[in-house]
């Protein structure tokens, strides 16, 4: 292995894991922050164009930065000596976009082409507080936050740009506080069985169960906070959302583990295998609607040659009534591999796909619209990720007139 590659290592037992290098300065290590605040700035930068297809052909940038800051005095310390206060953590979320907004629109997709495609100003994405249950199996939260990534977005998920895919499975009922709309809410999470280790990642013999309920009257209020024009109705009423995840699946034992390549051991880049399936209830006051629906995702280990590590994975959210859902029946898939390239250990590439119809009872006329996203994540380091794509659009905005859209970009990802 080169030493001038982005990896690194670190010692577990006689055998050194292959990790990406180490990041560049921190947030917390600038400003030398003390031990109770942990800050975090993330930016994603989407530079993308569509050579073929579509009803214009142009270019796009936009940029998400997002700032965390967390506040706790349990950080650093054996969860075991926590006291009650240390189970407290304040956190606060800020998000800026940048560049043109609307450009799946602009090019006749009924989709935006990337997850970072909102509307342009400075949004408040969090202001909660959380209860961590430590020692426990029961955690609580509360405060002003999104339905994600908490409910229904799944980890596998995270690999893709298209919005799509890249969200809470194309969900796109108005008044649902997705990320970055935020609305006031309370969030339970409940780990039965776990033995008193439900801080350490593992959910359980029995999995874990969440439920949240969000009070939606103010959320528009809440994004136009610092200026931002949503573009969204006013929506009156409330949603409730119950979620079960189970992450005890076959190989997870094994994929806990570093991947054996030789003599040389390598860190998993890809999701653990996730079964999660869940249902939620949406009352629009406003319009004197009700919309009930279901949603579940599928990651298993993909026992394929290519690569060192395999996952396949199947999405679906459909409408229990499709009166209100503009978009009743999502169905997606893909298949991620970690290493496919020798010499590149630490890369993945992802392959996903997804199929969105339309409402008849809202729009008539419309077929199904279909994504094909390949994208490829090359690590530079643990800060720097730079992630190439190319989509195929397939029937954009469901109308059967427009040619079928070529999109390639590039995705840069920056973690300080």
């Amino acid at each position: 292995m080169d030493d001038k590659g982005p990896e690194t290592g670190r010692e577990t037992g006689r055998e050194t894991v292959l990790e990406p290098a180490s990041p560049w300065p921190t947030l917390n290590s600038l400003l030398k922050v003390p031990p109770w605040l942990d800050l975090g700035l993330n930016i994603q930068s989407d530079g993308l164009g569509n050579p073929r297809g579509g009803t214009s052909k142009t270019t796009n940038w936009i940029q998400q930065t997002t700032l965390d800051a967390s506040f706790s005095r349990g950080f650093g310390k054996d969860v075991a000596l926590w006291k009650e206060a240390d189970h407290w953590k304040g956190h606060l979320g800020l998000t800026l976009f940048s560049g043109t907004a609307g450009y799946g629109q602009t090019i006749g997709s009924a989709f935006p082409l990337t997850a970072s495609d909102h509307p342009i100003g400075l949004w408040l994405t969090e202001a909660s507080v959380t209860r961590s249950a430590g020692m426990g199996e029961v955690d609580l939260k509360a405060g002003v936050f999104s339905l994600n990534p908490g409910f229904i977005e799944a980890p596998v998920l995270d690999a893709y740009v298209n919005s799509v895919l890249n969200n809470t499975l194309n969900l796109n009922v108005t008044g649902l506080p997705i990320n970055p709309s935020v609305a006031p809410g309370v969030e339970l999470h409940w780990r039965p069985g776990t033995g008193g280790q439900g801080s350490s990642g593992d959910l359980g013999p029995y999995g874990e169960w969440r439920y949240g309920a969000f009070l939606l009257n103010p959320q528009n209020a809440l994004a136009s906070l610092f200026g931002v024009n949503t573009g969204l109705p006013q929506i009156n009423g409330s949603m409730q959302v119950v979620q079960w995840s189970f992450d005890r699946l076959q190989g997870a034992k094994r994929l806990a583990q570093p991947i054996q390549m030789d003599k040389q051991q390598v860190a998993r880049q890809l999701p653990q295998p996730l079964l999660q399936i869940g249902g939620g209830y949406l009352n629009d006051q406003t319009n004197n609607t009700e919309t009930p629906g279901i949603f579940g995702t599928l990651t298993l280990a993909a026992p394929t040659p290519l690569g060192l590590d395999n996952r396949f994975w199947l999405g679906l959210s459909s409408a229990l009534t499709t009166s209100t859902n503009p978009n009743p029946l999502f169905l997606s898939g893909g298949w991620l591999s970690q290493g496919v390239i020798p010499g590149r250990p630490l890369d993945v590439l992802a392959l996903g796909l997804g199929r969105s119809s339309f409402n008849s009872d809202v729009t008539t006329g419309l077929s199904p619209e279909s994504l094909l996203e390949l994208n490829y994540s090359a690590v530079i380091n643990s800060t720097l990720t730079l992630q190439p794509f190319l989509q195929w659009v397939i029937n954009p905005g469901g109308t059967g007139t427009a040619p079928n859209i070529l999109a390639l970009g590039l995705q840069l990802q920056l973690q300080f």
